[in-house]
């Protein structure tokens, strides 16, 4: 069981994708009432309609936004307000990067360098602002979900790396402004997460994880009951931590 009160109203970004699917199906099975959302209207629907089949008691409410898009985050934000009255969460699952600036940095895209940053960095700021005085009117919980990618240095990361290291840097430091508000912020950091579409587009460097990580990759399902029990009344007195879930693949 989740540590998570029943009736919580937990916004979770990128409910399409696996890891926020995961986490939105294990808080419904939990008794919180889950915001769900994807990127369009169909998007979200058909998350929905996938966590209905999964947990049939569940309370879903819709929660469409492009966050390329001006205003889709305030207004996301407020929809699920005025649905609710209340928001005791926000897992932000769903990153949105830049095409051309992954790889190494001689390759990227110079045009795209400052846009990746804004799409991974800046819309979990700006998701921030627009919870946080929601989340403090009854103390709630931020969490980011982030990559080791920004803890650790490795080829091929110098620009996600810095964009990820971003987010980590911005938890820390939010986690001590909000504290005394009641509002807690952490960050989940994985490497590479097993039965997802990343894993099996990257097989071979997958593959090369799989074997150095000790205890074996992490599946969603392994991730989800973190970020839930950082939302509930057992991590009440933890805030602004980074945490690494990635198998023993680095520590």
């Amino acid at each position: 069981m989740a540590n998570i009160n029943p009736g919580d109203v937990i916004l979770v970004t990128g409910a399409s994708g696996a890891i926020g699917f995961e986490i939105a199906a294990q808080a419904a099975e939990a008794g919180a009432i889950v915001a769900v959302h994807g990127s369009s209207a169909r998007s979200a629907a058909s998350a929905i309609a996938r966590l209905a089949a999964r947990v049939p008691q569940a309370q879903l409410i819709p929660a469409p936004a492009d966050f390329r898009d001006d205003g889709a985050i305030e207004a996301m934000i407020a929809g699920v307000v005025d649905r609710t009255a209340r928001l005791d969460a926000v897992i932000h699952c769903g990153i949105t990067g830049a095409p051309g600036a992954t790889g190494f940095l001689a390759k990227a895209d110079p045009s795209a360098l400052a846009s990746h940053v804004a799409l991974v960095l800046g819309t979990f700021q700006r998701l921030s602002l627009a919870a946080l005085p929601h989340l403090s009117e009854r103390g709630g919980t931020i969490i980011a979900f982030a990559s080791d990618a920004g803890r650790f240095a490795a080829p091929r990361q110098s620009v996600v790396g810095a964009a990820f290291g971003g987010i980590m840097a911005f938890v820390r430091n939010l986690a001590m402004e909000t504290s005394r508000k009641g509002v807690r912020v952490h960050c989940i950091s994985p490497s590479f997460v097993a039965d997802t579409p990343v894993f099996k587009m990257h097989a071979a460097r997958a593959g090369a994880a799989f074997d150095r990580a000790g205890l074996g990759l992490p599946t969603p399902a392994d991730i989800a009951p973190m970020a839930l029990f950082l939302c509930g009344p057992g991590a009440a007195r933890i805030t602004g931590q980074i945490i690494s879930i990635n198998g023993g693949l680095n520590a």
